[in-house]
């Protein structure tokens, strides 16, 4: 009889416990595959989320930035509910220490009520940055704090705003900066109102951007604060310190024309002046075929008069006389009756008024007035041969047309509609047109009669530099007009510039505050620093 063998029955079964774990360890894979599965589900959507916060607060933070200029079809003051939501000194939003300004976002079958305690949105941030005292709650609404609605929905079209819930815009202080602005070591001041200063320099000369003195070339600074809250209970607090964008251009005469005088010929129409007494608010000058400017809201005062032709010191391009004295003598005067001498009236007292003003920071040399004519640039509604080297001549159908031009083939409104024009080349102007606001132009301008501008015009150019006007007209400019040419005998001198008009006319130039500074809204508010806020 044979008997088993042992060694092949311990084998049995061996298969089967493989499998098993086997099985098991599969298993336990698949399992930590699912979990890991759901947890990067789960972290995609705390992050989709967040983000969604993040991007909704910053839309609220957009929507005040934009609403808070005069020149934005939604801006507050538009609105017939809110007509004086925020304060405009000429081009420029204001608002008092301890005045509070909402964007309340409300959605369906919810109430949003930053000021409020009891209420969900509590905006609990304010007491920190205004008092040092967390959840102080801000000014009763109407005690200093005024709503108004979001537009970023479009109900309408079926689009529903961003998710953020409200909007709080605050004037700048010490205290809700945290910054000893003016550096005197003491408490900081809440009562204050904070500017920025483009240049860099405080009034004390600090190398300072921020101080608490206010001036001609400042503008107040203010802290949009937004909150958004998602439907699972995500949120985010941005706030962004921001000012508005000036170009600061002050001009010292009705015509100013730096550096050598190269030729000035005006006409010898009886009707045609300079004027660089303010007509801002003048309804007719004695002597002058004159016409009231286009009224300027909110703008009801005068400024100081400047003379009518402010030119440099030194000798003219012929090196034969001064500046002044040639000017002078270029002003028609075929007979002791009638000279037009009279006809160019301003600071002096005398007439003709001719003088040698100081020319502001930014157009005292040639390396200023570049850094100044590259900020304009920047910031054009319509730039013409920007895109390529330049140097060739346009014409008013381009300012009208041009991309990005806020006119659109406004016709007679143009010259109410300021925009900032930018021409890298000449300019050819005909025909009985009005425009307004900052145009440059980088090589030579020429003008129809009859054609008029109000705000500033920039003739500037790295050779010949002319003004020149064809033909008799009844055309106006008012503002002021600044004729340099970059390229003098020295290094980061003017050289000389031209100023010619051919025929007679009432067109005439007359210095006008409110149209100078009108011509200069700002065209967006810059972000000077920007943070995310931790939860309260």
């Amino acid at each position: 009889m044979r008997m088993p063998n042992p060694r092949t029955n311990r084998q049995a079964g061996a298969a089967l416990i493989i499998a098993m774990f086997t099985l098991l360890l599969v298993s336990a894979v698949a399992l930590s595959l699912v979990m890991a599965s759901g947890t990067e589900t789960s972290l995609a959507g705390n992050y989709r989320t967040s983000t969604s916060a993040y991007y909704a607060a910053l839309a609220g933070i957009e929507e005040a930035r934009g609403r808070l200029l005069p020149t934005n079809p939604n801006f507050f003051n538009a609105n017939p509910a809110t007509p004086n939501f925020v304060g405009v000194v000429g081009p420029l939003p204001t608002l008092a220490p301890g005045q509070v300004r909402y964007i309340i976002n409300n959605l369906p079958n919810e109430v949003v009520d930053p000021v409020n305690v009891a209420n969900q949105y509590f905006d609990k941030e304010y007491g920190k940055e205004c008092c040092n005292n967390p959840g102080a709650p801000p000014p009763a609404l109407g005690a200093g704090t005024q709503y108004t609605g979001s537009v970023s929905a479009q109900a309408a079209i079926g689009i529903q705003g961003p998710m953020f819930k409200w909007v709080r815009i605050t004037p700048a202080t010490e205290q809700t900066l945290g910054i000893d602005v003016d550096g005197n070591g003491g408490a900081l001041d809440n009562i204050q109102q904070v500017y920025y200063d483009p240049s860099g320099t405080n009034a004390t000369g600090q190398n300072k951007s921020l101080t608490l003195v206010q001036t001609a070339t400042t503008a107040q600074v203010f802290q949009i604060t937004a909150d958004s809250v998602m439907p699972n209970g995500s949120q985010r607090l941005m706030q962004y310190v921001v000012a508005p964008f000036t170009f600061n251009l002050t001009l010292p005469s009705a015509l100013t024309m730096p550096g050598p005088i190269g030729s000035f010929n005006p006409p010898n129409s009886n009707g045609y002046c300079m004027d660089g007494n303010d007509t801002a608010q003048t309804a007719a000058v004695a002597g002058c075929s004159f016409k009231p400017a286009p009224a300027v809201a909110g703008c009801n005062t005068t400024a100081p008069a400047v003379p009518a032709v402010g030119v440099s010191t030194g000798l003219d391009n012929a090196g034969s006389q001064t500046n002044v004295n040639y000017v002078d003598t270029q002003i028609p005067c075929s007979s002791p009756g009638s000279c037009r001498d009279k006809n160019y009236t301003g600071s002096t007292g005398t007439t003709p008024s001719v003088s040698t003003p100081p020319l502001p920071t930014d157009l005292s040399n040639p390396q200023q007035l570049e850094q100044e004519l590259s900020l304009i640039q920047q910031n054009a509604n319509a730039c013409l041969g920007c895109s390529g080297p330049g140097g060739g001549t346009y014409s008013f159908t381009d300012l009208d047309t041009a991309p990005g031009s806020l006119w659109a083939s406004c016709g007679t409104s143009c010259g109410t509609t300021p925009q900032i024009t930018y021409v890298n080349g000449n300019l050819d102007i005909t025909g009985s047109t009005a425009g307004s606001g900052i145009l440059v132009v980088t090589g030579n301008l020429t003008y129809d009669g009859n054609s008029s501008w109000n705000g500033i015009i920039l003739v500037v150019g790295n050779g010949l530099t002319i003004y020149q006007q064809n033909g008799g007209g009844n055309g106006q400019f008012n503002g002021g007009i600044f004729v340099a040419n970059t390229a003098g005998a020295a290094p980061n001198t003017y050289g000389a510039s031209d100023f010619t008009i051919n025929g007679g006319g009432g067109n005439g130039i007359y210095y006008n505050s409110c149209w100078i500074a009108n011509s200069q809204k700002p065209p967006r508010l810059q972000v000077l620093s920007y943070r995310e806020i931790p939860n309260p």
